[in-house]
């Protein structure tokens, strides 16, 4: 071969190199513009589902969530970021932009290779004390008592507002415990689920202490709520997955009903109890705590959907 060959074909190799370069720069350049609907800020309103009116002091928890596929492997790949705002005197909130806190631009030369995709989303969930989503407490209460529910939860499109994206209005009703025999067992199952949701970023070092403080205010509202319940009652199965019951809770509920002998019945009034068990020294820290409960419950019949309205993804 020439040194005239070799010299053509330096030169097209290092313009195919430069167009691969041009083409990675356009991809990482235009992601944002991709997911412009993921990232942009959010304005939205809470309102009391019976009077119509805003709700203030609603804390609005933002869960951004990453799902990938893979020629092995397809699915949710974890949260992304998390941020809490509360709503103001008028039921309002604001989320603000999150394109400084979320790399859409990350792993695109893995990207490129067929088989590989990765997209973006969000879950909103709304959290008052005394307070549930309308739909989802609907939801909970025909889960528990046994009429059909729906697998997709619809949500209402958002609209844009220039560079805002408007969420339609979310209604939240009071939970009255005497609309519905299940009304406390739905309630404690919806802060529950929602509290599961909320750990999306508990060991985030960027915003830690809103989700910490936030569970807490939740877990010390469900266990004062059960206290207050009849100490004869007892909860439905959905209710005990979603009642905050750690392992000192769990290990105190397991040894009243021990102490109370054959055919004792897990009640309202022994999980209060419960409540102020202080754990030895090592009760809670040995592997075999950890992982198995000690309070074993019979697997759900029927699993119920996704915890909240708006869900977005893009």
């Amino acid at each position: 071969m020439t040194q005239t060959t070799l010299g053509q074909w330096s030169q097209r190799l290092l313009m195919l190199a430069g167009l691969f370069c041009l083409f990675y720069l356009f991809l990482v350049l235009i992601q944002p513009y991709r997911f412009a609907k993921v990232l942009a800020e959010k304005h939205g309103r809470v309102v009391d589902a019976t009077t119509g009116k805003g709700l203030p002091g609603v804390a609005v928890i933002m869960n951004y969530g990453l799902w990938s596929s893979t020629p092995m492997k397809a699915g949710y790949s974890g949260c992304m970021h998390q941020k809490i705002v509360w709503t103001d005197a008028d039921g309002s909130y604001v989320i603000p932009n999150a394109s400084k806190d979320i790399d859409v631009a990350e792993d695109m030369l893995l990207r490129m290779v067929p088989g590989y995709s990765r997209s973006y989303g969000w879950t909103l969930l709304y959290y008052k004390e005394g307070y549930v989503v309308k739909e989802e407490l609907k939801r909970m209460v025909d889960t528990i008592e046994g009429r059909p529910v729906p697998s997709v939860v619809p949500f209402e499109p958002y609209t844009r507002n220039g560079p805002i994206y408007v969420v339609p209005p979310v209604p939240m009703q009071n939970a009255d415990m005497a609309s519905s025999p299940a009304m406390a067992d739905a309630y404690i199952a919806s802060i529950g689920s929602m509290a599961a949701g909320l750990r999306c970023f508990m060991d985030d070092k960027r915003n830690p202490t809103a989700s910490v403080k936030l569970r807490g205010e939740m877990k010390t509202s469900i266990r004062k709520f059960i206290c207050d319940l009849p100490p004869e009652k007892i909860l439905a199965e959905l209710a005990l997955r979603f009642s905050f019951n750690d392992c000192a809770a769990s290990l105190g509920m397991k040894k009243i009903l021990e102490r109370q002998g054959e055919g004792a019945v897990l009640t309202t009034g022994v999980m209060c109890e419960a409540y102020d068990y202080v754990p030895g020294e090592y009760e809670c820290q040995s592997l075999e705590n950890r992982k198995i409960p000690p309070l074993q419950l019979a697997p759900l019949k029927q699993r119920p959907p996704p915890p909240y309205p708006g869900i977005g993804r893009t």
